[in-house]
């Protein structure tokens, strides 16, 4: 069967966010100061089944309408005529953890990729609180959640689901894609670039035979390029500071969610009738929000120096550009860049910048616990610079890897116009004054 391009992508998140303002209006009328953590959680046990066991579809097993929970039934999408493939499921060896019951899932029936996508009957878990970035008290989003595979020992070819907090409408602000291949099941995640550009990350094959746990630990902040989000995988960090996807919905000028649950979406490029009533079961599932720190950032102090203090017009300046990361975990693409004054040119550079904007960067794939990197970068001031000082400023900007694979948004809009930074540092040359020139000997009189 030949490869879903789904299967190396997230599809794109919604473009029109119902509901977001009603869910900023509501949570308007909090007391200011009150930040109401809350959490709900679901292991599946108080959900009806089919007594007997019946077949997919059958309306005493869907997961929808129970306990806060959604998902689309038959005749809720004229293009789905039976829904999803989910239903809450009776364990019949399954692990001891997941209990008498899960919710069973797989994309055996779904969008195709042609669209339009549809978002609202898609299963949703049971809502908390809402976090967001700006106009809500809850700031910090925690969420888990557990899964199998429903055949542990051979693989389901073409099985993909995707995870995503979410407010329950598509507004996803992050996401994890679970692919069974033949040697396990592969984890992939995307966030987003400093530009709203999809960026990808394989986190690993997982074997198929035992339970694993994936953990979503974000921190929302108002500005632009600075959310944080950590993965968890069966209790490890995978040693990544990783971000939302909130500079998509900024780039497409679209108002930023809030989330409040999880998404667990199937998709594929065509109905696949091997995995209807199998896929994974998923269990413990659990979202929180509350008003915390969240988790731990990436400690990238930067530094900067010239080799001068002072300068004539006309003269060059050469400036030494580092970072260092002084944390515990790595950091992913990260880009360090000198922002050239108006008053400077560039000339040379002992590593191969890019030029972005009025900017010369470094594209750093990776840096590990305690690596530094660093570049030098020769600059010519103009010749008619008046004197003062000039200040240049390194910036270290985040996340900003060209996408892996270019996503196929299906949207327009304009890109966000700056590439905001997170940390800078700076660096002060005096320019002289000019010197006059010379006066010249006036010239012979002339007699007849």
């Amino acid at each position: 069967m030949r490869r879903s391009s789904s299967l190396d992508r997230p599809d794109p998140p919604r473009t029109a966010l119902v509901g977001v303002l009603a869910t900023f209006l509501s949570l308007a009328l909090l007391p200011c100061g009150v930040a109401p953590a809350d959490t709900v959680e679901t292991n599946f046990e108080a959900f009806h089944v089919c007594t007997p066991p019946q077949p997919v579809f059958a309306a005493c097993g869907t997961v929808n309408g129970q306990d806060g929970w959604k998902s689309a039934v038959p005749g809720d999408i004229p293009s789905l005529p039976q829904g999803y493939d989910q239903q809450v499921v009776a364990n019949t060896g399954a692990p001891s953890e997941f209990g008498a019951q899960s919710l069973r899932l797989s994309n055996g029936y779904n969008q195709f990729e042609a669209g339009p996508f549809e978002f609202h009957f898609q299963t949703y878990s049971k809502p908390t609180t809402a976090a967001a970035g700006a106009s809500l008290p809850n700031t910090e989003y925690t969420a888990q959640f557990s899964f199998i595979s429903t055949k542990p020992t051979v693989q389901q070819p073409g099985l993909h689901v995707s995870v995503s907090p979410d407010e329950g409408e598509g507004g996803r602000m992050s996401y994890i894609g679970l692919e069974d291949e033949p040697n396990g099941i592969d984890v992939i995640f995307y966030d987003t670039n400093a530009e709203g550009e999809f960026v990808g990350y394989d986190l690993g094959t997982l074997p198929r035979n035992v339970p694993h746990t994936i953990k979503f630990w974000i921190k929302l902040n108002p500005l632009p390029n600075n959310d944080l989000v950590r993965i968890y995988i069966d209790g490890h960090d995978v040693g990544q500071c990783f971000t939302t996807w909130a500079n998509f919905y900024r780039s497409v000028k679209q108002p930023v969610p809030p989330i409040d649950r999880l998404e667990f979406r199937s998709v594929g490029e065509q109905d696949n009738a091997s995995l209807v009533g199998h896929g994974y079961l998923f269990d413990n599932v659990s979202t929180t929000t509350s008003n915390g720190p969240g988790p731990p950032g990436c400690d990238l102090p930067i530094e900067k120096k010239a080799d001068v203090r002072t300068v004539s017009p006309g003269g060059r300046v050469r400036y030494l550009i580092a970072v260092r990361n002084r944390g515990r975990l790595s950091a992913s693409h990260v880009l360090l860049c000198d922002r050239i004054p108006r008053k400077m040119t560039f000339v040379s550079a002992d590593r191969k910048l890019l030029s972005r904007g009025g900017r010369r960067c470094l594209m750093i794939p990776r840096l590990g616990p305690r690596q530094s990197v660093s570049f030098h970068i020769m600059l010519h001031v103009d010749a008619n610079a008046p004197p003062g000082t000039e200040t240049n400023t390194a910036e270290e900007i985040p996340g900003v890897a060209p996408p892996r694979p270019p996503p196929s948004l299906g949207v327009s809009g304009e890109k966000v116009a700056s590439i905001p930074s997170v940390k800078a540092a700076v660096a002060r040359v005096r320019i002289r004054a000019r010197r006059a020139s010379p006066r010249r000997p006036a010239p012979p009189p002339v007699t007849g």
